[in-house]
């Protein structure tokens, strides 16, 4: 009886120290993704970066099907957005702050 006492609380020690519970931490924020809709303007196109990353997503003011680009950011944060051509030139840097839901930028220019 003592070894399963001992044992118990052994094990319920270890389940404490070690922070290994169902809900660790509840008051901890959840990320959320929210969605932001990236618009070529007259003679943009190229790869849609944020903050520097590309996303593998490409604009197109000349074609229907590729003038917009919807990617997923982090919420509640700013995103640097730019695009960058085939041959590698970068366009101006647009900054948004991305709020819960649809965000929406329209790169007028290049």
């Amino acid at each position: 009886m003592k070894r399963f006492m001992m044992l118990a609380l052994l094990s319920l020690a270890a389940i404490v120290l070690t922070g290994c519970c169902m809900n660790c931490c509840p008051t901890c924020p959840s990320i959320q993704v929210c969605s932001l809709t990236v618009e070529a303007g007259y003679y943009v196109w190229g790869e849609v970066y944020i903050n520097g990353q590309p996303t593998g997503k490409n604009i197109d003011y000349s074609i229907p099907s590729l003038k917009t680009a919807t990617v997923n950011v982090p919420c509640n944060q700013y995103a640097k957005v730019h695009i960058v051509d085939p041959c590698g030139y970068q366009s101006h840097t647009e900054v948004i702050y991305i709020n819960p839901g649809q965000n929406s930028l329209y790169f007028a220019y290049w």
